[in-house]
């Protein structure tokens, strides 16, 4: 089994389809996608939010999903151990007497890292408990910052872990309505900025397809530059994923410009004085 590569590391970032509970299927196309992008030399892959469980927002389904729950860490750990890369997915996972809505990552058949989402919404709220850590992870000499859905509104979390280190934030989502291309459009109003002014690469991809309740997933998959600039994109109904090459040297240059290193600049304890009109 190969290593990671240290400063240069070939990223996809994947828009898959994932029906609530159909757990096997949902894991079939992991398998399918992991087992292509391996043999072409990714380092590391991105999945949606809740990508193996499909999206579950009531108690009687992550009941259900709760009793499969240890056969499906098997699984996905037999994964890891097959295919010669790191790779996260979503699924729900235990958290202090009930469950969270947890972003799981693998490498070498073991779990490297466990991000629970700290910002939920309000029918999620009714279900599943939040995270309260945010702690990064690494891929080589990438250090990486995972974030879910409703996460992504909240531009202090990606300071949190740009000031932790982070030079890669992850955006999983399982977001639904709109058009792919508006989904794609709404996407980069956010995204940009976050990779702009943290000098961080961004990976983001959403959940894809249609369930059989009736809910519709816009696919969009994006990698952008620390420049805040789209190195690839898949957008469509169908499932799909965007790859790229990323370089720590990008993030180098701006960090020994004076100009460009925003984030050595950015104090959060500044007090403004407001003056009335």
């Amino acid at each position: 089994m190969k290593e990671i590569r240290v400063n240069n590391i070939k990223v996809a970032v994947v828009n898959s389809w994932a029906e609530p509970l159909a757990v096997e299927q949902n894991i079939k196309g992991i398998a399918s996608k992991l087992s292509y992008l391996s043999v072409i030399g990714v380092d590391y892959v991105l999945f949606p939010e809740l990508s193996v469980s499909g999206y579950i927002n009531n108690k009687n389904d992550l009941q259900i999903y709760a009793k499969q729950h240890e056969q499906v860490l098997e699984q996905l750990k037999g994964l890891s151990q097959k295919y010669a890369l790191i790779f996260s997915v979503g699924l729900p996972m235990p958290l202090e007497g009930n469950w969270g809505i947890a972003q799981l990552t693998f490498y070498k058949g073991d779990i490297i890292h466990v991000h629970f989402k700290t910002h939920l919404s309000v029918h999620e709220q009714q279900v599943f408990n939040a995270g309260t850590t945010l702690q990064k992870f690494n891929v080589g000499q990438f250090f990486v910052g995972m974030q879910l859905c409703l996460e992504s509104h909240y531009p202090e979390l990606g300071i949190v872990y740009q000031q932790q280190g982070a030079n890669i934030l992850c955006f999983a989502f399982a977001s639904p309505r709109e058009t792919p291309q508006e989904k794609y459009e709404r996407f980069l109003m956010m995204l940009q900025t976050r990779a702009y002014d943290n000098a961080c690469f961004v990976l983001a991809c959403n959940l894809t397809g249609k369930t059989p309740s009736g809910k519709d997933y816009s696919g969009v998959s994006m990698i952008i530059s620390p420049r805040g600039k789209v190195l690839a994109s898949h957008v469509g109904m169908q499932a799909g994923y965007c790859m790229a090459d990323i370089d720590l040297s990008e993030i180098i240059a701006i960090k020994n410009s004076q100009m460009s290193n925003f984030p050595a600049y950015r104090k959060t304890n500044i007090k403004v004085k407001f003056k009335d009109a």
